[in-house]
């Protein structure tokens, strides 16, 4: 037996140490009932059940749930309800949906910039060359062949009738960028030459190439949790976003705050990204979106939600970047 074929069964070998048993959908309804969730309709509790799984609902009963140092800390709240839970849930879905469109909208705008100032000094294969960036030889290996890897993989016609028409598995870059991942074009644009990246963030006052840097690869990750519909509203995103120091309009925002008895820092959560998102969006002229109205609007309809479980600071609609215009 050879040396893969022995871990391999000695992962078939472990013991699974998972005792939790399937749960039909009235199984878990009761579950809910037994850890004192106010349950006021069966059926709507079951037919909302029926169509998200429970382990996804699972992640919104955390606010509600009794502290985790009790013996209770299965229980949820007094007077909590279904409903409380499902409201939240919604919530967080429609900001998802908020935010993955405005994303996108910054998304191909900087697709489009990368591309034009890139091919406007080395034409359209360019990229190709590694002298054209500023990186590790190392490190531009990567992100050409995740350029390639990506491409290789796109079903789109417009790059089969390309590679059918000249015959090539080498593309042009703007044919490439609207193929790969944003996380590949965050890439792409950390080695791109300073006077380039400075081209690319033309618009943006007061940002500096590095700071867009970290701007870029963070949104790339936000638009990941979006596209996979996982919990946002109060996540702590694993990313923290770079605060401009010349701009007072983040001052306010990069302060600490109390937010359930523990200290968190507000770079690395929801509010901290809406204000770049809408500071990117005014300032590209890419407003007519309405991003911060849509915010707002949804914060209205869903008064329930803890704001400052999402990072939002006191009178955060005096902000320049939340200010409506007079």
């Amino acid at each position: 037996m050879n040396n893969l074929q022995e871990q391999l069964q000695n992962i078939k070998n472990q013991e699974n140490t998972y005792q939790k048993q399937f749960k039909t959908f009235d199984e878990q309804l009761a579950i809910l009932k037994q850890r004192k969730l106010n349950i006021s309709n069966d059926s709507f509790v079951l037919s909302k059940l029926q169509r998200i799984n429970y382990y996804r609902l699972s992640a919104y009963f955390l606010p509600f749930k009794q502290p985790q140092n009790t013996d209770k800390k299965d229980d949820f709240l007094d007077d909590t309800s279904f409903e409380d839970i499902i409201q939240l849930y919604y919530f967080d879905s429609e900001l998802r949906k908020i935010i993955f469109e405005a994303i996108e909208s910054i998304e191909i705008y900087f697709r489009t910039q990368i591309t034009y100032s890139h091919a406007l000094r080395y034409e359209s294969f360019g990229y190709l060359e590694k002298e054209n960036f500023e990186c590790s030889q190392g490190f531009y290996d990567k992100v050409l062949s995740n350029l390639k890897d990506e491409t290789k993989r796109s079903e789109e016609l417009f790059i089969k009738h390309f590679k059918d028409t000249y015959q090539t598995t080498d593309l042009p870059l703007w044919a490439v960028v609207e193929v790969v991942s944003f996380g590949t074009i965050s890439k792409l644009y950390s080695i791109l030459k300073t006077q380039e990246q400075k081209e690319v963030i033309s618009k943006l006052k007061g940002i500096n190439n590095n700071v867009f840097k970290n701007w870029l690869h963070g949104l790339s990750v936000v638009r990941n949790i979006c596209a996979h519909h996982s919990r946002l509203w109060n996540k702590t995103l694993g990313v923290k976003f770079e605060i401009p120091r010349k701009l007072d309009e983040f001052k306010s925002i990069k302060r600490t705050s109390l937010v359930d008895g523990r200290e968190i820092k507000l770079n690395d959560k929801i509010f901290f990204v809406l204000s770049i998102i809408e500071f990117i969006l005014s300032s590209i002229g890419e407003d007519e979106i309405e991003f911060k109205t849509k915010i707002k609007n949804l914060i209205k309809k869903y008064p329930k939600v803890k704001l400052e479980s999402m990072g939002f600071v006191e009178n955060w609609e005096e902000n320049p970047i939340w200010r409506d215009d007079e």
